[in-house]
């Protein structure tokens, strides 16, 4: 029995290293091998009838990037967890948002920037689009691209000269705009979910940033089990919207009520590990091996 870890070749971080080490590691503890491997060694190679991807020896995967075609082309052959219909889902965050209407799952205000493909764009639509952007989260405001992670796609904006200039900017590539909640420091929440189950969440803080992710210096503080009931039932519904069934799910408080920020099918849970000594990667493969029948 065997499994294949897939890691992003080109933005191969510690954390990401970590993670997939540790899911080898649990794996082993059931008698699982398993091979690592960056994307860049399974290239998508296709004639239109045939992918040519030789996966017959692995019986799943767990599929640690977030390239959406390695990932329908491997979902093709095993079964691969997260799914390829959660990742189109969570990897973006518009996608997200959308895939949530209706279900009492709330997010600050977000307005996504119109599909421009054009090097030459006019003036008075631009204006006309920021001033919407403006009027309807004032300043400061956040900027996000639509794909990416650890906050290094996040900025905030404090003006309207600035606002101009990041569109102008980021014009072309797939963004959106989001209300600012003001917390000095920054703080949120991370929950991890796994098979419908919250079974780790921490509170993040960076008093050095807006963003208050791990990467860029914020710190982790055990509250599993203390969160308020309504935080872990919008985290577990917002993941299975998203058809996930691992996730980090990013909260934060408004008067007392939980505000989805993000949903993250690839979280890193080294942080969490260490601040909630909630062994993470023991339930993500306990449950995945007894999702496919192999454990009971």
């Amino acid at each position: 029995m065997k499994c294949l870890i897939v890691i992003n070749s080109f933005s191969v971080s510690d954390s990401c290293l970590k993670k997939a080490i540790r899911l080898k590691e649990e794996l082993a503890s059931f008698s699982v091998e398993t091979d690592i491997k960056e994307a860049i060694d399974l290239l998508v190679k296709t004639d239109g009838n045939n992918i040519d991807l030789n996966l017959s020896e692995y019986l799943f995967c767990f599929y640690l990037d977030k390239d959406a075609y390695l990932a329908k082309a491997i979902s093709n052959k095993i079964t691969m967890f997260n799914s390829y219909e959660s990742l189109l889902l969570s990897d973006d965050k518009m996608q997200t948002l959308l895939a949530l209407e209706g279900n009492g799952v709330f997010a600050p205000t977000t307005i996504s920037a119109p599909l421009c493909y054009s090097d030459v764009i006019d003036e008075i639509k631009v204006s006309k689009f920021l001033s919407q952007v403006e009027s309807t989260l004032g300043f400061p405001l956040v900027f996000k691209e639509c794909h990416g992670s650890l906050g290094k796609q996040v900025k905030l904006i404090k003006d309207e000269k600035e606002l101009k200039k990041v569109y102008l900017i980021y014009k072309k590539i797939p963004h959106l705009y989001e209300e600012y909640i003001y917390k000095k420091p920054a703080s949120d929440y991370r929950l991890i979910v796994v098979g419908n189950k919250v079974i780790a969440s921490m509170n993040r803080v960076n008093s050095d940033e807006f963003r208050s992710n791990i990467a860029l210096g914020g710190k982790g503080y055990d509250t599993t089990g203390k969160l308020p009931t309504s935080f872990e039932e919008i985290a577990i519904k917002t993941a299975g919207l998203l058809k996930l069934d691992y996730a980090g799910i990013d909260i934060i408080e408004r008067d007392g009520k939980p505000l989805v920020l993000e949903a993250n099918g690839n979280a890193f849970f080294s942080e969490i590990e260490k601040v909630t000594k909630v062994n993470v990667a023991k339930a993500l493969v306990t449950y995945v091996l007894t999702k496919l029948g192999i454990i009971r």
